[in-house]
């Protein structure tokens, strides 16, 4: 998870007139303004899609946060993993954007000093850990629930429990980071001894153990959750999805149901998606430059790592607007919120649909619908449940 700890600037060649000038005293205005290397075109993409991404995912996730603790009836286990997912968004916001670009595409160097240096990058791969274990926590919560309905649900004890654990498990396997980053002056680059000037980096004694947690941090983060990820809504689809059973009433009402499966099972792709298709750019980037780590001197290195790492980073944002969209209670919510601010009343009046508790009618209808004597009693438990769990399900 090397978001800030990357020295792009290795071809001390590049900078050798700029040396020249530094070592005859030049330094304090050569070092400044021969470093800004990027044209202002590109600065201005930066400036907006990072700033655009922060605010999104900030606003997004500090609204889910607050419609969950401020409505008793939205405190459900579900929606706490929901919660933390946010807030592990918000963390990976704060941190892992403003800390990531400004050192490293913007001024090629780190500036806030050596104490915060350790600090956040550890808090970068803690928020980054929290994200993919809580996504697991999620899957596992909801496949229990509609692969085993008539099961007990989790307590919100167990919940808090959970969570307490997937944090524990994020701040033990980032603590390494936190041992080895420091910051440090590159020794094949004279531009950062000239100008005073380090990076924040991973400093490892033996180079095979930095290979080998490179690479279970990749597992951990990445494709670890994502194997999850795939196995439990696969399972969830073909169960809420599979085919029709028998003994149930052929009317409008099976219609509806299918389109409330349809729209579940179709959420659960797209959380997958973007999971995957947001996190793979940036991960396969991380895995090149371990295996090849000549990379580090081309040419456009600073795009690549530009697009790679705005793409993962987006995925902060992605999931509340993934909740306002496929969840009826969140997005009234939102709306009751958007509403307050002024000049909104208007438009979200416009956007309110109709049919609000859609989610409650199709649970009711599907929990009361006709089964004809073929049907056993445990047999009918179990696709009411099914019914119900479906339609508790938030995101």
């Amino acid at each position: 998870l090397e978001l800030v700890n990357m020295n792009f600037s290795t071809n001390s060649s590049l900078y050798a007139p700029f040396v020249n000038d530094c070592i005859s005293g030049n330094e304090s205005v050569e070092c400044y303004e021969y470093r800004q290397n990027i044209s202002p075109i590109f600065e201005g993409v930066i400036y907006f899609v990072y700033g655009s991404i922060f605010l999104f995912a900030l606003f997004g996730n500090g609204i889910v946060c607050y419609i969950v603790c401020s409505s008793p009836r939205m405190r459900t286990v579900t929606n706490y993993f929901i919660v933390n997912l946010a807030v592990g968004d918000i963390l990976m916001t704060c941190f892992c954007i403003p800390f990531s670009f400004v050192p490293v595409l913007l001024l090629q160097y780190w500036p806030f000093g050596p104490e915060l240096c350790p600090v956040v990058s550890y808090s970068q791969a803690v928020s980054v850990m929290v994200s993919a274990y809580t996504l697991i926590a999620i899957s596992i919560d909801r496949y229990i629930a509609i692969i085993y309905p008539l099961k007990p649900r989790m307590t919100r004890l167990q919940a808090k429990v959970t969570i307490f654990f997937v944090w524990l498990f994020a701040l033990l396997t980032a603590l390494p980071i936190a041992i080895v980053t420091k910051l440090v002056q590159p020794m094949n680059d004279r531009w950062f001894s000239c100008c005073d000037k380090s990076m924040c980096m991973e400093e490892w004694s033996d180079q095979d153990n930095r290979y080998y947690y490179s690479m279970a941090l990749l597992f951990l983060q990445y494709f670890i959750p994502l194997t999850a990820l795939i196995v439990t809504y696969t399972r969830i689809a073909i169960v809420v999805w599979g085919k029709k059973t028998p003994g149930e009433a052929e009317d409008s009402r099976d219609q509806r149901m299918a389109k409330s499966k349809r729209k579940m099972v179709l959420m659960l792709v797209i959380c997958v998606m973007s999971f995957t298709i947001l996190w793979l750019p940036f991960n396969v980037f991380i895995l090149a430059m371990e295996l090849f780590p000549e990379i580090t001197t081309h040419t456009h290195i600073q795009y690549m790592w530009f697009i790679v790492h705005s793409l993962a980073m987006a995925h902060s944002m992605t999931n509340p607007a993934i909740y306002v969209w496929m969840s009826t209670k969140i997005r009234d919510h939102f709306l009751v919120i958007l509403g307050t601010l002024p000049g909104m009343g208007s438009i979200v009046t416009k956007c309110r649909r109709p049919e609000r508790g859609r989610s409650t009618k199709t649970g009711q209808q599907m929990s009361t619908r006709k089964f004809d004597g073929t049907t056993s009693r445990t047999e009918k438990l179990r696709i009411t449940k099914v019914a119900q769990r479906a339609n508790e399900t938030v995101i």
